[in-house]
């Protein structure tokens, strides 16, 4: 069978699907989403077998639907079916804080330079933001900025965040109240759209989110939808392409929808990134925290939950990270989440919470920011000029602090990132919706970068950058050439040159190189060294080029 990930302390999807024949057995009725050429086929398929089609999904040609449980193989078999998942639960395990701090001021839109950006009058006008999550609850700050409202969940609750998560992700994202030094949210103007996929107990379904994520897809030009937020994170059981949410989200991307999501909180180990952000055509954040020293970046260090790279295909993530430790944000009083943790109160609704998600959602407000400023960009734009104004934690030798797997392209820069974007494209030479590999392999206990003949890209100590490339964009090399998939692994690896995804068994070698056992942990002993704290003597530095991919060294 196939194993996921357990992901928890922040939102989890604890569905795992499968694009492979079921087998059928039982007299029961079962959740499944059928995939199709059409939606018109996909609800064709599901009358055929006397199920009853729910939600028409046209964002990835497919429909919901209750079949019967004996029907599964022979609508696997279906010469019409494209692929047939199952369609579980979804769960919201709440986040996390470290110790709380003593006043209601929000220190991270400093640490990420967003306040250079208010001096000039740069908040995020007109820039809609969807944030799809367990709703947005209407108060002072945000009554009159959520411009559009869509439940997937059909519940007609009264309120409208009855579990607190989306709220503060909002709060996060754009909350306009200010305190001793600017603002508490990011981007203060930008057009909050609330896309509520999750329950009042963080509960939902795959359906949930791709019918939220189809509805932004047809609403994106009405409310100028250019960023969406998901704060949400599932289980790995499968490359990322034959995911039904990554298809959606890919929809998205290829309409000029910029999509942000989070890392994960299951670091530091290696081969932790979540769906979908483990997608190439997300923007894939991890957290950082500045160690409540806003003012001196030598002690900030990544936080240890947040997840690493590289991921089951081999890219390099997470893209950037940002801020996500020690957050101030808004949470309904009310609401199950701020019920449950009393502890985290600073005072009144606002709360100190930390997580991925927290950082996923600051990061989405920096790309409203950039999107202000540059409305013309694409999402592989912006993704490019994200990156490359990043600042990596480096030591005065140039050796990194971090290891790109940890730290992506490094710590957000949003002055650079806004004012004076990067030229390029990230995703250079790929298309969305189409099947692709990355660069990165393991070999002899090590985590490396090959070129396309599976030649370490390399200096003498094995798995450095050579010749000075910079890397800009997760999967291309400036001056070089770009990864663009179908390469053929050596070293005895089971990639063979396609993009193929084949059932695998406990005791197999995983398909990109890497032994699975006991479902849960990688064997190979390559745990990053150190890896939770900073030792000094490192600077973040900005237009950096990448000379050293070397483990951190305590």
């Amino acid at each position: 069978m196939k194993y996921k990930f357990s992901l928890t302390a922040l939102l989890i999807l604890l569905t795992a699907f499968l694009a492979v024949p079921f087998v059928s057995g039982g007299t029961e009725r079962v959740s499944v989403l059928i995939q199709a050429e059409s939606v018109d086929t996909a609800v064709s398929i599901v009358e055929s077998y006397r199920g009853e089609a729910h939600e028409q999904l046209a964002i990835i040609n497919a429909v919901s639907a209750t079949v019967p449980e004996h029907a599964l193989a022979a609508i696997a078999a279906d010469k019409r079916t494209v692929a047939i998942h199952e369609d579980e639960s979804v769960k919201a395990a709440g986040v996390t804080a470290g110790s709380r701090i003593k006043q209601v001021d929000a220190t991270f839109p400093e640490v990420m330079g967003v306040d250079e950006l208010w001096a000039e009058r740069i908040k995020g006008q007109q820039i809609g933001v969807a944030i799809v999550d367990t709703g947005i609850d209407k108060n002072g700050w945000s009554n009159r900025r959520i411009v559009a409202h869509y439940d997937a969940l059909d519940e007609g609750t009264r309120m409208r965040d009855p579990h607190g998560h989306g709220t503060m992700m909002a709060s996060l994202i754009g909350n306009s109240t200010r305190d001793a030094d600017g603002y508490i949210g990011i981007a203060p103007r930008v057009k909050l759209i609330d896309v509520r996929a999750l329950d009042a107990d963080g509960k939902g379904t795959y359906t949930d989110i791709i019918e939220g994520l189809n509805w932004i897809l047809e609403n994106k030009d009405e409310h100028n939808i250019r960023v969406v937020n998901l704060s949400l994170l599932g289980g790995i059981s499968s490359p990322y392409w034959a995911d039904p949410i990554n298809q959606a989200v890919e929809m998205l991307w290829d309409a000029g929808i910029v999509v942000v999501a989070a890392a994960g909180n299951e670091g530091p180990e290696a081969m932790t990134i979540a769906a979908p952000g483990n997608d190439p055509f997300v923007i894939t954040v991890g957290a950082f925290t500045d160690n409540y020293t806003p003012d001196d970046p030598s002690d900030d260090y990544i936080a240890p939950f947040s997840g690493a790279g590289p991921t089951e295909v081999g890219f390099v993530k997470p893209d950037v990270v940002a801020p996500g430790a020690h957050m101030l944000t808004y949470a309904p009083r009310r609401s199950a989440w701020a019920q449950e943790n009393h502890d985290l109160k600073v005072r009144g609704n606002y709360y100190e919470i930390a997580g991925t998600s927290s950082a996923t959602a600051v990061t989405s407000g920096l790309v409203a920011l950039m999107l202000q400023e540059n409305p013309d960009m694409t999402p592989n734009q912006v993704k490019y000029a994200l990156m490359a104004s990043a600042q990596p934690a480096a030591y005065e030798d140039g050796t990194l602090a971090w290891s790109i797997f940890q730290q992506g392209a490094g710590r957000v820069w949003a002055p650079a990132a806004v004012l004076d974007p990067a030229e390029g494209e990230a995703n250079a030479g790929m298309i969305p919706g189409e099947p692709y590999v990355g660069p990165v392999v393991y070999r002899d206990g090590e985590f490396i970068l090959v070129d396309e003949n599976g030649e370490p890209l390399a200096d003498a100590g094995g798995y450095s950058w050579v010749g000075g490339y910079s890397w800009v964009g997760g999967y291309s090399w400036v001056g070089g050439y770009s990864w663009v998939g179908g390469y053929s692994w050596v070293g005895g690896y089971s990639w063979v040159g396609n993009t193929d995804w084949d059932e695998w068994t406990q005791e197999d070698v995983w398909q990109s190189g890497y032994s699975w056992v006991g479902g849960y942990s990688w064997v190979g002993g390559y745990s990053w060294v150190g890896g939770y704290s900073w030792v000094g003597g490192y600077s973040w530095v900005g237009g950096y080029s990448w000379v050293g991919l070397t483990d951190f060294v305590d």
